[in-house]
């Protein structure tokens, strides 16, 4: 008789209320990850290491290590992703409407913009693994990777630290989980779809010309967090930005010429500072929009360790690599009209604000 598999498990989420890390949401939105991220159950166990004993007696069951799962995925243009993204950068605008036609599907325009904070925000996740249902009551995103995998797929992977894992709840059982809306395994962001553009922070907005011909392209994402343990209760309390946001982008290119060594190898001795936008399009949602990802930069500098012209082996090709650290901008570039260090907009078919 055959085991389980992960072909029939299946994962929903749901944000939690404002507040309420320790309490579970009744999860409704489906989503699709390759794997549960490891989450165990860590409970410490407490002895007595004191004299007078030939062995160690019975432990006490002590804190519960937190799980800080990273979930790894496909893009989507019209996933539920779009709220974990919202979750680690705290802040969407409201949902407005891009093109809306007689007779036409309408096309909707998400924004988000860095928080200075996410406090209060996150999900509740649920896994149904057939014989139980494993939940995270309180699931903190506080970070994500966007970066190309196998065959030009784009790839969304997440960071987050959670409360304790639990397989015992009462809000959410196998019948939750399958009531939860799956959205299509369709519409994947492709490499394929996507430019990057790049030019210096003083000079005018992005145009054509200033296409980035890039062979493999990253962008990272991470609040630091704590994670205090606090009496009353054996899991953490909800973790909390401690540190500053680390931003950075990662850009390989496929030959060293001119633009892509001698440029970027003297912005490593002056202040030279850089903008970018990195856009995805999919297929038309009507006849004027497409569905869309629009990453925006208004202000990048070169990391200390930002230039490299590593040899792929032998007589190969030399493919530079540059690493940016995204900032706060001293004031808005042109063509940007915003100043904090990145805004992600989406054009897609759900005019549901991520929350």
């Amino acid at each position: 008789m055959a085991g389980q598999t992960g072909r029939s498990f299946k994962m929903a989420f749901a944000k939690y209320g404002a507040n309420s890390w320790g309490v579970a949401a009744s999860v409704t939105k489906g989503i699709y990850f390759e794997s549960d991220g490891g989450i165990q159950l860590k409970p410490a166990q407490i002895t007595d290491n004191s004299f007078n004993q030939a062995f160690l007696g019975q432990a006490d069951s002590g804190l519960v290590e937190a799980p800080t799962p990273s979930f790894t995925g496909r893009d989507r243009y019209d996933d539920q992703q779009y709220i974990w993204e919202a979750l680690a950068m705290g802040s969407p605008a409201a949902v407005t409407i891009s093109t809306s036609a007689s007779g036409q599907t309408t096309s909707w325009r998400h924004q988000f913009d860095l928080a200075d904070a996410i406090d209060g925000l996150g999900v509740t996740l649920a896994i149904d693994k057939v014989q139980y249902v494993q939940e995270l009551t309180s699931l903190k995103v506080h970070g994500f990777e966007f970066a190309q995998a196998d065959n030009g797929a784009m790839n969304m992977t997440y960071r987050t630290t959670g409360s304790k894992p639990t397989m015992f709840s009462s809000i959410n059982i196998n019948s939750t989980v399958g009531a939860a809306t799956y959205p299509a395994l369709s519409n994947r962001v492709l490499q394929q779809h996507g430019v990057l553009r790049m030019n210096a922070f003083s000079a005018g907005s992005l145009t054509a010309t200033d296409v980035v011909r890039a062979e493999s392209i990253k962008l990272t994402f991470v609040r630091p967090q704590d994670a205090p343990h606090i009496f009353g209760q054996d899991f953490v309390d909800e973790p909390a930005d401690n540190g500053f946001p680390e931003p950075m982008l990662e850009v390989t290119f496929p030959r060293m010429n001119t633009p892509t060594a001698n440029s970027f190898f003297a912005a490593m001795h002056s202040p030279t500072a850089f903008k970018a936008d990195w856009t995805f399009q999919g297929l038309y949602i009507n006849s004027t929009d497409r569905y869309q990802k629009l990453y925006q930069f208004p202000y990048m500098q070169l990391m200390s360790d930002g230039f490299a012209d590593a040899t792929t082996g032998a007589a190969n090709q030399v493919k530079p690599m540059v690493k940016f650290a995204l900032r706060l901008a001293p004031s808005s570039p042109s063509g940007m009209a915003f100043i904090r260090p990145m805004r992600l907009t989406r054009i897609m078919t759900n005019s549901v604000v991520a929350f």
